[in-house]
């Protein structure tokens, strides 16, 4: 087992969880996705590989597998770096996405550079 843990919870329970049980669809894991490679997603990749992923991946319980909800760049390192587990905040329901999302978006400016950063939280609440 090669397993991507994350150093935040924000104060829930993370979960290890294996890669293949991540679906993107119905029919179709996260090691199926032929990741699209952005400026973003590079930088999220550096940072993880010097200092480790900070935040944990969003999934929710769909059956014996797991719906993929948020963090895709930390899903795509794991994939293409072979990980076969992830760390993971798993959730209940679909309306626990968005809160935690938003709590994860605000440490980004720890690690991203400004351009990466959107604030859509911001803008969404005017």
């Amino acid at each position: 087992m090669k397993h991507l843990t994350a150093e935040n919870d924000f104060d829930r329970m993370k979960k290890v969880i294996a890669l293949a049980d991540i679906m993107l669809s119905e029919t179709e894991s996260v090691l199926d996705n032929k990741w699209a490679e952005f400026d973003r997603q590079r930088t999220v990749a550096s940072h993880i590989a010097e200092h480790g992923m900070k935040n944990p991946v969003i999934v929710l319980a769909n059956g014996d597998k797991y719906k993929f909800c948020a963090s895709g760049a930390r899903l795509q390192y794991a994939v293409k770096n072979g990980y076969t587990h992830i760390d993971a905040i798993l959730v209940d329901d679909e309306s626990e996405v968005r809160p935690l999302m938003i709590e994860q978006a605000k440490t980004e400016d720890l690690y991203l550079d400004e351009q990466y950063i959107h604030r859509w939280w911001e803008t969404e609440a005017k």
